[in-house]
C-alpha cells in the first residue's frame, strides 16, 4: 500500500525552507500486501467468523481448523491471532494515510495519535507478534514486524533485522517499515543494504528501505563503514522521486563527500523539484567549497523550495548570506 497522492514533509527540509515555499510533496512509506489481507477478510477467503470480528488466516491453518472441532483451543488460537493481525493492519492503515497528508498541526496530532494507538496494541500482543514475527505465515511475519518497529523498544531489532534478510519481499517490505518507525541508531546497515541492492528487490522494499535509512540517518548522521552510503547510492537511481529525495536527505545527513558528483548531478537536472530541493540540502551539510556554483545556479531554479534550499545551503558553507541574487555569490566562485 503505497498512498498517493501524498505530501509527507520531510522533516530537515521543512525546518530550514518551510518560507521559501510549499512544501514539498513526497510519498509515504509502503505497505505492501496489506491491501491483500483486507480483501481477503471483506471477500471471505478463509476467514475466522467470531462474536468478536472476523480474522484472516493462512490455508494450512484453515485445514488445520476444518478437522478439529470448531472451539478447540487450537482453534481460538489462531482466531486470536487473526484478530490481531487484522487489528495491526487496520491501525497500520490509518497511520499511513495520517502520514500521506499535509503536514499541519492537525494532522501532526493525527500521526501522534495514530502511532500511540498502535503502540499500545503492540505492547498489550507483544508477545504473540514476537512469536509471529518468527514463526507465523509470510503475511503475518510481516504485518507482526512492521507493528514491533511501533513498541519503541529497541530489543526487537534483531527481530525486524531478521525479516529485512529473509528473502521474502513482502517480509523484507514490511520489516525495513517497522525499522523506519523504531529508528534505532544501531541498527545494522548490512541486511538493509542487501535488500536494496538485491535482484529481487521491489518498489516497496526501495520505498521503505529509503524511509528506514532516513530516520535511522536523522538519529545517527554517521556512517561508520560506508554501507548507508552504498545503499543511498543505489537508491538514488530509483524512478520513484520519493524515494531520490529521502536518499539525498539521507547522504546529507551521513556528510557522504563521495555522494558529491551525484548531488550536483540532481541538483542540476533531476525532473522532481523535491529531489532538487534535497539535493540542495545535501551539499549543504557535506559543505564543500566545490559546490559553490552548483548552488549559486540553483538560485535561480523555477521552485522557490529549491531556491530557497541553495541559499541556505550556500550560507552554510560560506558562513554569510549574500541574498536570492546569483551575482552577488560569483565572487565567492573565484576564491
Amino acid at each position: 500500500m503505497r498512498p498517493r497522492p501524498a505530501t509527507y514533509l520531510l522533516p530537515i527540509s521543512l525546518a530550514l525552507f518551510a518560507s521559501c515555499g510549499s512544501a514539498p510533496t513526497q510519498d509515504g512509506p509502503a505497505l505492501p500486501g496489506l491491501e491483500q489481507l483486507q480483501a481477503d477478510v471483506q471477500g471471505g477467503k478463509n476467514p475466522i467468523v467470531s462474536s468478536t470480528g472476523t480474522a484472516a488466516i493462512d490455508d494450512r491453518t484453515q485445514r488445520d481448523l476444518n478437522n478439529r472441532p470448531q472451539f478447540s483451543e487450537r482453534s481460538q488460537d489462531a482466531a486470536n491471532i487473526g484478530r490481531l493481525i487484522v487489528d495491526c493492519d487496520r491501525h497500520l492503515r490509518s497511520w499511513a494515510d495520517a502520514m500521506a497528508q499535509v503536514r499541519d498541526q492537525k494532522n501532526q496530532e493525527l500521526v501522534q495519535y495514530t502511532t500511540q494507538s498502535l503502540g499500545v496494541l503492540v505492547a498489550k500482543n507483544r508477545n504473540l507478534l514476537e512469536s509471529q514475527a518468527v514463526s507465523g505465515a509470510a503475511r503475518n511475519r510481516g504485518i507482526a514486524c512492521a507493528a514491533l518497529g511501533f513498541s519503541g523498544d529497541n530489543r526487537v531489532t534483531p527481530l525486524l533485522l531478521n525479516g529485512v534478510s529473509s528473502g521474502e519481499p513482502e517480509v523484507v517490505a514490511k520489516s525495513l517499515l517497522g525499522l523506519g518507525v523504531l529508528a534505532d541508531p544501531f541498527t545494522s546497515m548490512a541486511p538493509i543494504h542487501a535488500a536494496v541492492v538485491s535482484a529481487n528487490t521491489t518498489s516497496e522494499i526501495q520505498s521503505n528501505a529509503a524511509f528506514a535509512i532516513l530516520q535511522i540517518a536523522i538519529k545517527t548522521g554517521v556512517d561508520s563503514d560506508g554501507t548507508m552510503a552504498s545503499a543511498l547510492l543505489s537508491l538514488i537511481h530509483s524512478p520513484d522521486p520519493s524515494v531520490r529525495s529521502q536518499a539525498v536527505l539521507s547522504l546529507g545527513l551521513i556528510h557522504a563527500n563521495i555522494a558529491l558528483p551525484q548531488l550536483t548531478d540532481l541538483l542540476a537536472g533531476d525532473m522532481a523539484p523535491d529531489v532538487r530541493t534535497a539535493a540542495a540540502y545535501g551539499l549543504g551539510q557535506i559543505g564543500s567549497t566545490a559546490s559553490t556554483q552548483p548552488l549559486v545556479n540553483a538560485l535561480r531554479d523555477p521552485s522557490e523550495l529549491t531556491a530557497g534550499a541553495a541559499r541556505a545551503a550556500l550560507v552554510r558553507i560560506h558562513g554569510r548570506d549574500l541574498g536570492p541574487d546569483p551575482d552577488s555569490w560569483r565572487p565567492l566562485m573565484t576564491q
